[in-house]
């Protein structure tokens, strides 16, 4: 073995060795929540969640991916499905997993990347008159090593970000005048093109 071959081989156990140390160290399970009072009624709330025409609306993540969205299957019921699309490239979906009608919404996302299992359940609490408590609980579980460039890439910061986000935009499209997330006044229910609507004709 030459010496160039040999210093080839020594990274490339070097890389095997830090990756399993920082997978090691790395969780397997994310889990958090996030949380945020909406001045609406829990019923408008809870519509504004498992629909997924208006949660795409709201939803931080079509803007911030540069992602259009098209709804799958019979919208607002079990089963339901938001698939994103990447200059007209289907790249994933999420999916209605869980409804109880003005108490729980849960979702699940299917993409491209390492293999994972994240699930998204957004909790509502009514609070007083007109008000919602909303709290938004994350789980995801990454197999080893791939647990370790979640943790070490800032994935889990990002996504918790965009959780936030997404409780921001729900608060600004629940409550009146019910803005997008481009700051646009759409009503209730929504009135206008959306921006992050796919066009069916060109999947």
């Amino acid at each position: 073995m030459d010496i160039g071959m040999e210093i080839a081989l020594y990274v490339v156990l070097g890389l095997i060795a830090l990756i399993a140390f920082l997978s090691a160290l790395a969780p397997t399970r994310v889990e958090y929540t996030e949380e945020i009072t909406v001045d609406a009624p829990v019923a408008d709330v809870y519509d504004d969640i498992r629909l997924q025409e208006h949660l795409m609306r709201w939803s931080a993540w079509p803007k911030e991916t540069k992602s259009t969205c098209r709804v799958e299957g019979a919208d607002g019921e079990m089963g339901a499905k938001t698939a994103f699309f990447t200059k007209g490239k289907r790249v994933g979906h999420q999916e209605v997993v869980s409804l109880k009608e003005n108490e729980e919404v849960a979702l699940t996302l299917v993409g491209p990347g390492p293999p994972h299992k994240p699930k998204l359940t957004f909790e509502l609490r009514p609070e007083g008159e007109g008000l919602t408590r909303v709290l938004a609980h994350f789980i995801n579980e990454l197999p080893r090593p791939f647990n370790a460039i979640w943790k070490f890439a800032g994935l889990t910061k990002w996504t918790r970000e965009m959780h936030r986000k997404d409780l921001a935009g729900l608060k600004a499209f629940s409550e009146p005048p019910h803005r997008d997330m481009n700051g646009d006044v759409v009503g209730r229910p929504p009135k206008g093109d959306n921006p992050y609507e796919h066009n069916k004709r060109a999947a």
